[in-house]
């Protein structure tokens, strides 16, 4: 129990400190509104964390381990490779788009 403690801990402490920021906001010149985002999905991740690390090392409960549905090492490494280049590019288009979008929204107005 001492060992699975740290995680629910953790999510609860982020769950009261998302819940404080979301009561406070809007912030004075929208500083640090990126911020709740960031906790959730911090959040989210915490969950499959615990999720991943409770049924360690199975990936069907009592029937399945990771070692025994793990690929052979070749596959894995041309996924490996595939992945190297995948990433970088999806992450380099999504700052591009960012950048070329920047500023251009404005505030939405119903008059």
């Amino acid at each position: 129990m001492i060992y699975l403690a740290p995680l629910p801990i953790l999510s609860g402490l982020l769950i009261l400190w998302l819940w404080r920021m979301l009561r406070a906001m809007p912030y004075a010149g929208d500083a640090r509104s990126w911020l709740p985002f960031a906790v959730a999905t911090l959040l989210f991740a915490l969950a499959y964390l615990g999720m991943a690390y409770s049924f360690y090392p199975y990936v069907v409960p009592d029937r399945l381990t990771i070692y025994e549905a793990a690929s052979a090492p070749e596959s894995l490494f041309i996924i490996f490779v595939g992945a190297c280049i995948v990433v970088p590019v999806i992450a380099g288009y999504s700052v591009l788009a960012y950048t070329i979008f920047r500023g251009k929204a404005t505030e939405l107005r119903y008059d």
